[in-house]
């Protein structure tokens, strides 16, 4: 190699390299900073976004999560109908549509567990709406999300004790944890916003 072609860069073309490496990591942090506010952004809105009602659904305030012994009675009265926190049994109710009731006491854990309880009451055993609410909660259970279909029966005891329901005051309600939407015509969407805004989140630490 002879000396014509080991030439020395010029100072000029050395800073028009360095101001092109300026360039080239000002636009990467720009870049970088604009993907960190987007991310924020998001996060926020999706935060302001899970506290917002789909429908007309109340939120209420926590009565906690304590467990209590399977088969024993809440030591609280609960402050909803049905109930959508508060002391309740260690163990799960299968995910499923259920045509027979249970406890509220552990139907609680499944909403702490992320679940939604479909609840429907009629005294005639409404086979037309039972068989409405399941066709919207089967492809739920065959995708396997946590969703439970059951009856309310505000007469359901054992002997002279006091019934383990109480009467709801509608034909439908939905629950989560705390979170309840009651009424007495069937609506297939508003059943499907609520499962799909507040099935799978998990409540294992009692917010306010």
């Amino acid at each position: 190699m002879t000396k014509s072609t080991l030439r020395r860069p010029k100072r000029k073309e050395l800073q028009e390299i360095s101001a092109r490496r300026q360039r080239t990591n000002n636009l990467i942090l720009i870049a970088a900073g604009v993907a960190i506010v987007a991310i924020i952004a998001l996060v926020i809105v999706l935060n302001i976004r899970s506290t917002l009602p789909v429908g007309a659904e109340q939120r209420l305030p926590t009565q906690g999560n304590n467990h209590i012994a399977q088969g024993s009675v809440s030591p609280v009265e609960y402050n909803s109908t049905p109930p959508t926190s508060g002391p309740h049994y260690p163990g799960l109710a299968p995910w499923a549509i259920h045509p027979t009731p249970i406890r509220y006491e552990q139907l609680i854990h499944n909403m702490e567990d992320g679940g939604v309880i479909v609840y429907y009451q009629c005294a005639d055993g409404c086979p037309e709406l039972v068989e409405q609410l399941s066709a919207v909660v089967r492809p739920y259970l065959n995708a396997g999300r946590h969703v439970v279909m059951v009856p309310n029966d505000p007469s359901w005891g054992e002997g002279n004790a006091v019934p383990f329901h109480k009467d709801m005051g509608a034909r439908i309600a939905l629950t989560a944890w705390q979170r309840i939407d009651k009424f007495d015509e069937f609506d297939a969407d508003r059943i499907r916003a609520f499962i799909e805004r507040y099935e799978g989140i998990d409540n294992h630490r009692p917010t306010g």
